[in-house]
């Protein structure tokens, strides 16, 4: 049984080195310690030596007798002293004894020398009358080391040598056992032989028996699985992508969801192609059918090499796909989420309006009791946020309130009975100039559903009212709840606009109506989109601007480090200030090229008369680069023109 043996050398390598390691620690510890002790050897026979001399006969002879009456206890190796002429008086030293080979190496490997203590000594009257030099023998303390080692280490090699006869015993016993079991059942599939198992398994028949077995087993297993392989492709298969379909999903998902065992849980990502629909239109039928057979197949090679043996890949819609991965860590999902991304951008196929189609992906964990419709919906929530973003990056489905761990269906219902009964207010941050003065405050909508929970902010609503076409009825909720606060208060107000709404024909003439009828307080208002719309969306933001400088008001764009394409087109544009944001900034301080092109930004916005902003700024270092560069107003968590206590609001909804 290769398997155990190699538990058992593995479990023997780990005492082994456990117990050395250990005899090595306490080795040094007691060298350590011999060391001090020789140490504190040497000064108490300088100390006793000094003291008798200073009081005693000083001659010659005397001195001699002393020495000889401390060397002779057998604990110093040296004792020294000279005259005040710095003349060897009297020495005694112990000599190498014959092992002087065995010595070396013993010397070599313990490094064990006691130090040489000199002290001087005086007469009576004060007068230094020379030196006396004492070290203490360091031989015995290394024998008594040595020794002592030796012992422990017998012991292991003795605790050893009975762990590996134990250990082949126990494999001997339990091979033979296993093996005169497997004889037993093995002998049993012959028919008619019901006698005992005595002696060897080598039984006349058996392997007669066993084929014939086999054999049975084998027909039996291929027609069952022919069977089974059918009523699964036409119940639980996808008849395009040949996938398992959604029954299938949930069946494992809730199987996984059930699972007690230890290392139970695990994550589960699901990916959407956003333009399935275009796709359908602009090409035909046969070849989406074939694009996504084919994606599907690179999709479950990749899953079948890099995934567990549990890992599913399963369509559980049109456009939807989910892998689920029980049985796996944070870092084990995310290597292979991220592959199945990196796949997904290959197979891609052109677009018309876009360049190429687009996916979105989400995952979630799970545990063990958690409750399935819970976990899709935020995973379906995850992939509206996922949509409304810029790139394919994975979106965490993270454990928020309940009130956005909704589906789609029941965002549609919130959202329509809080269009129909305005349940929607607007809080107003200040931004300030790096000089102090007040430049406008940034609106940020909110909604408050019928339960009186915490208010939901608009990077959590934004996505939802964008997938459902809602976002145009959202942001003229914006805007007209804008108007009002500029009735009441003094100053600029910036409120953001989607870049969906804008695709939407009844958006513009109605705030058009808006900006209109309320001229006088126009002249303050901001509205911010998308520096994603200067590239995608030209024609409408084209046509905003016309209604929005047309009316007295000004346009901002946000985000422009997220689509730095938008330089070329901004001299097409009446913008009044841009705002660089996100892992651009952060990493502004450690990157020469994001600073040089950040100067250039500022340099081009200095040019066309447009201020730059800059948000999400880590520390203050990079506040430092950037008010040299000209940026007119800072924010971030540790740098806020605003307030301390104010942060900036997260604007990552604006984007279609």
């Amino acid at each position: 049984m290769p398997t155990l043996r190699r538990l058992l050398l593995c479990t023997a390598l780990l005492i082994g080195f456990i117990l050395l390691g250990a005899q090595a620690l306490g080795m040094l510890a007691a060298h350590r310690y011999l060391n001090s002790q020789l140490a504190q050897q040497s000064e108490a026979g300088v100390s006793a030596l000094t003291w008798a001399l200073s009081h005693g006969p000083v001659s010659t002879d005397d001195q001699a007798e002393l020495a000889d009456e401390l060397f002779g206890q057998g604990l110093y190796a040296l004792v020294r002293i000279t005259n005040e002429g710095n003349a060897v008086s009297v020495e005694r030293r112990k000599r190498p004894d014959g092992a002087g080979r065995d010595r070396d190496w013993r010397d070599a490997w313990l490094d064990m020398e006691a130090p040489a203590v000199s002290r001087t000594f005086a007469s009576a009257d004060g007068r230094t009358k020379g030196t006396v030099t004492v070290q203490a023998d360091a031989r015995l303390a290394r024998d008594t080391l040595w020794q002592g080692g030796m012992r422990v280490l017998g012991l292991v090699l003795a605790a050893g040598v009975f762990w590996a006869l134990f250990a082949v015993n126990l494999v001997r016993w339990i091979e033979s056992r296993t093996s005169r079991d497997i004889c037993e059942r093995v002998r049993a599939l012959a028919p008619g032989n019901h006698a005992e198992l005595t002696g060897s398994c080598e039984l006349a028949g058996v392997d007669q028996a066993l084929v014939d077995a086999q054999r049975r087993v084998a027909a039996t297993v291929q027609e069952q699985n022919a069977r089974i392989e059918s009523l699964q492709s036409e119940i639980y298969r996808d008849p395009i992508t040949r996938l398992p379909n959604r029954k299938y999903f949930v069946d494992q998902f809730r199987q996984a969801l059930a699972d007690k065992t230890a290392d139970a849980g695990g994550h589960l990502l699901m990916f959407r192609q956003r333009d399935l629909a275009q796709i359908n239109r602009h090409l035909s039928r046969a070849f989406t059918d074939q694009w996504l057979r084919s994606s599907s197949d690179r999709l479950r090679k990749l899953v079948a090499e890099f995934g567990g043996p549990d890992t599913q890949i399963a369509r559980i819609s049109g456009s939807d796909f989910a892998l689920l991965l029980p049985r796996t860590s944070a870092p084990q999902a995310s290597l292979l989420a991220e592959r199945v991304r990196r796949e997904l951008r290959s197979l891609r196929v052109p677009m018309d309006k876009y360049g190429w189609c687009r996916w979105a992906l989400a995952m979630a964990a799970f545990a063990p009791g958690d409750n399935m419709s819970d976990t899709l919906a935020r995973l379906d929530h995850a992939l509206m946020c996922a949509e409304s973003a810029d790139d394919d990056q994975i979106a965490p489905a993270s454990q928020a309130a309940d009130s956005t761990r909704i589906g789609e269906y029941s965002w549609h219902d919130a959202l329509v009975t809080a269009l129909e009964q305005h349940r929607f207010s607007l809080s107003a941050l200040p931004l300030h100039e790096v000089s102090g003065a007040l430049l406008h405050h940034e609106a940020s909508l909110t909604l408050h559903d019928t339960s009186g929970a915490d208010p939901v902010p608009a990077s959590i609503f934004m996505p939802p009212a964008v997938r459902l076409g809602l976002s145009a009825e959202c942001d003229i909720q914006a805007i007209r709840l804008g108007l009002d606060w500029l009735f009441t208060h003094d100053g600029a107000l910036t409120v953001p606009v989607s870049l969906a709404s804008l695709a939407q024909g009844s958006f513009l003439s109605r705030l058009e109506r808006m900006l209109a009828d309320r001229p006088a307080l126009t002249m303050r208002l901001i509205v911010e989109v998308d520096a994603a719309g200067l590239v995608e969306q030209g024609a409408d933001l084209r046509q905003l601007c016309d209604i929005v400088t047309g009316a007295g008001a000004r346009v901002g764009v946000s985000r422009l480090s997220q689509q730095f394409g938008a330089m070329e087109h901004l001299h097409e544009f009446p913008v009044s200030y841009l705002t660089l944001c996100g892992s651009f900034i952060t990493g502004l301080l450690h990157s020469p090229g994001s600073q040089h092109l950040a100067a250039t930004v500022v340099a081009t916005a200095t040019t066309l008369d447009m201020a730059v902003y800059a948000a999400d700024v880590p520390d203050t270092a990079t506040q430092y680069i950037l008010e040299e560069m000209g940026v007119r107003a800072i924010r971030g968590a540790v740098v806020n023109f605003a307030h301390a206590q104010d942060l900036a609001h997260d604007h990552q909804w604006v984007p279609s």
